[in-house]
């Protein structure tokens, strides 16, 4: 793993992107951190979420068990409204 500054960067662009093939590489910021990520030489089909599949079933499995248990919390139209803006 490799950390530069956003200068680093911006001076040697096609020197990390190279590098980026290799290691990863962690651009610093101020006090955030972002990454360098090679996908290869076709743009995969972009996925949002930042769990697999089978880890997003799991939790939705998990979930309507709990419904089906009465593990639930219900929410009054008050609350409703401060978190969504509306009652749903």
């Amino acid at each position: 793993m490799l950390v530069i500054s956003t200068r680093e960067l911006t001076i040697n662009q096609s020197k990390f992107f190279e590098k980026a093939q290799h290691q990863r590489i962690i651009i610093k910021r101020k006090n955030r951190f972002f990454q360098i990520v090679d996908l290869g030489e076709t743009i995969p089909e972009l996925d949002d979420t930042y769990m697999s599949n089978e880890e997003l079933y799991a939790k939705i499995d998990k979930g309507v068990e709990d419904y089906k248990k009465g593990n639930v919390h219900r929410l009054t139209p008050e609350v409703e409204m401060e978190l969504f803006g509306s009652v749903l």
